[in-house]
C-alpha cells in the first residue's frame, strides 16, 4: 500500500480531519487526502474507543440516563459538530423543493433553515432514546461500533459517488485518487473491528445498516446529481444512528 511512515502520516490527517484533535498541521495533497480514506473506521474506533470509556464511568457511578445524554454531547464535542453541520445543511437544501441547482445552493448557506433543525433534532432524539434503551454490555461494543461504521459510509460516498458542485469544495480534496482500493481497505478495518467487539451480531448489524445507508447516498445522489461534503457528513450521522437503532432491535430479538 504506502510506507510506514506515511501510513502513520494518513492516520493523523484522518484523526485531524474527523475529530478537533490537532495531530496533522500540514497542508494535505490529494494523494495524501485519499490515503487517509484507509483509517477511516480506525478513527471511528478511536472514537468509540473514548465513548466506551464513559460509558463505563457513567456505569460505575450510576448516572442512567444522564451518561446518555453526556454520551451524545462528547459525540459531538469529539468531532466538533462537523457532520451534524452536515446534517443541517443537507436537510435545508435537500428537503427545500427547489431545484438541483437551488438546492444546492442552500447547502452552501452558513444559516441554518428549519428543516436542518429539524433534522438535527430528529437525529439526536433517535440516538439518545435508542442508546438509553440498551443494557450496558450492549451500550459499550455500540458505541465502538457505530462511529466506525458512520465513518466508513463516508468513504463509501467519497469513492462511488462524483462530486455533486462543478466549484472546489471538499469532495474534491481527494482528486482522482479515492479509489476502489481505499474502499475495501476500510471496508476490511471495519469488518475485523465489527468481528472482534460483537462477533456475527457486528457483523450483521453492519451489513444491514450498510444496506440502508447506501440506498440513502443512492436517493441523495440522484437529488443532488452527486456528494457533497455535507452529505458525507449526514451519511455518517444517519448511519450512526440507524447502527444504535438496528442494534436495539437486534438484541430485543436474540
Amino acid at each position: 500500500m504506502f510506507g510506514g511512515d506515511k501510513k502513520l502520516s494518513s492516520l493523523l490527517l484522518a484523526i485531524s480531519f474527523l475529530t478537533i484533535i490537532p495531530v496533522y498541521e500540514k497542508t494535505a495533497r490529494e494523494e495524501e487526502m485519499a490515503n487517509s480514506l484507509y483509517f477511516y473506521p480506525l478513527v471511528g474506533f478511536i472514537i468509540g474507543g473514548v465513548l466506551a470509556f464513559f460509558v463505563f464511568l457513567g456505569h460505575s457511578i450510576s448516572l442512567g440516563w444522564g451518561a446518555d445524554a453526556f454520551i451524545i454531547v462528547l459525540w459531538i464535542i469529539i468531532t466538533g459538530g462537523l457532520h451534524l453541520d452536515g446534517v443541517m445543511d443537507s436537510a435545508d437544501g435537500i428537503f427545500s423543493g427547489r431545484d438541483r441547482k437551488k438546492k444546492l445552493e442552500i447547502m452552501k448557506d452558513s444559516r441554518v433553515g428549519a428543516m436542518g433543525v429539524i433534522t438535527f433534532g430528529a437525529l439526536i432524539l433517535l440516538k439518545f432514546s435508542f442508546l438509553s434503551l440498551l443494557e450496558y454490555s450492549d451500550k459499550l461494543w455500540v458505541v465502538l461500533l457505530a462511529p466506525a461504521t458512520g465513518r466508513f459510509l463516508m468513504v463509501y460516498s467519497i469513492v462511488f459517488f462524483t462530486y455533486a458542485r462543478s466549484g472546489p469544495g471538499l469532495g474534491k480534496a481527494f482528486g482522482n485518487q479515492a479509489g476502489k482500493v481505499k474502499f475495501f481497505g476500510a471496508a476490511l478495518v471495519l469488518l475485523i473491528g465489527g468481528f472482534l467487539a460483537a462477533n456475527l451480531t457486528g457483523l450483521l448489524i453492519i451489513a444491514v445498516v450498510v444496506f440502508i445507508s447506501a440506498l440513502i447516498a443512492a436517493w441523495i445522489g440522484y437529488v443532488l446529481g452527486g456528494q457533497t461534503g455535507d452529505t458525507y457528513g449526514a451519511i455518517c450521522e444517519v448511519s450512526e444512528t440507524l447502527f444504535i437503532m438496528a442494534a436495539v432491535l437486534v438484541v430485543a430479538l436474540k
